[in-house]
């Protein structure tokens, strides 16, 4: 498979007709693509460039390539450019929410903002959801290769104090936020900013590794075995566990958000998986 995606990928880059009217969508993958019948569905590009000479009823994304206008060409639904410009004459032709770099954080503050039993804005809200799900993988399966020995003794010791782990994450996330609010409203600018943004850091680390030990341990559960050489895939298992339930409205975000404190907990309460000593008198 990785190998047919490579020679389609390295094919020559040659724009290819629009889909016929009773086509409801288009996707291309490394090739431009040029739009020039209408489209009643949506079109999904990545790694290609894509020229709208036509009218597309539904959103537009395009993730690694540029979007251009011409002269009949508009967007019925959201236009999202990730990793590319966006060129047309004047203001766009586009019927609802045009997304480029500069808007993912007012996408972000927006779903930040949204209630968890309220559906997601757009399809565009759950491309990142899913892009940041991937994320978290690849970084909990860097940490698994990287800390070897400390995330699985993170991961066994969590099992063994849950309870003291949560009431640890609870009281370490209001630490560090009143830690931060305090610092940046008594201390002038100069030093409260770099104080405040390491505390920051200090909590993003810890929610990642005490996450990917929390992954590690869900996947042990279910597969019944604490076996080195089964800890990829029983992370993996952990992980599609959590991240299937987050994505599930209203139940999903509340638990991931209970496991993003206990994972603060765990992080600190195992100090990062550092081995426990003990003195012998």
């Amino acid at each position: 498979m990785i190998a047919a995606a490579l020679l389609f990928l390295a094919a020559p880059a040659a724009p290819i007709p629009g889909p016929a009217p009773a086509s409801p969508s288009l996707t291309t993958l490394g090739r431009d693509v040029v739009i020039s019948t209408p489209v009643s569905g949506r079109v999904i590009a990545a790694l290609a460039d894509v020229r709208i000479e036509s009218r597309v009823e539904g959103d537009v994304v395009v993730w690694g390539g540029n979007v251009s206008f011409g002269p009949g060409g508009s967007v019925g639904g959201n236009l999202s450019v990730f990793g590319g410009r966006l060129s047309a004459p004047g203001v766009p032709p586009v019927g609802g929410v045009v997304s480029t770099p500069g808007s993912l954080l007012r996408l972000y503050l927006a779903e930040m903002r949204r209630a968890p039993w309220e559906a997601p804005a757009s399809a565009t809200v759950w491309g990142l959801r899913l892009l940041a799900l991937a994320a978290w993988l690849l970084i909990a399966m860097a940490l698994l290769y990287l800390l070897g020995s400390e995330l699985p003794r993170a991961a066994a010791r969590a099992e063994e104090e849950m309870p003291a782990s949560a009431v640890a994450g609870l009281l370490s996330v209001l630490t560090l936020f009143l830690a931060a609010a305090a610092v940046l409203a008594l201390l002038p600018a100069a030093l409260s900013v770099p104080i405040a943004l390491t505390v920051a850091a200090v909590a993003v680390a810890a929610k990642i590794f005490g996450m990917a030990s929390l992954f590690l341990l869900l996947g042990q559960k279910l597969s019944r075995s604490v076996s080195a050489r089964r800890r990829p895939a029983a992370l993996a298992a952990g992980f599609a566990l959590l991240a299937g339930v987050s994505l599930v409205p209203l139940v999903g975000p509340l638990v991931w958000g209970a496991a993003s404190v206990l994972s603060v907990g765990v992080a600190f309460l195992t100090r990062f998986g550092s081995p426990r000593y003990r003195v012998v008198l």
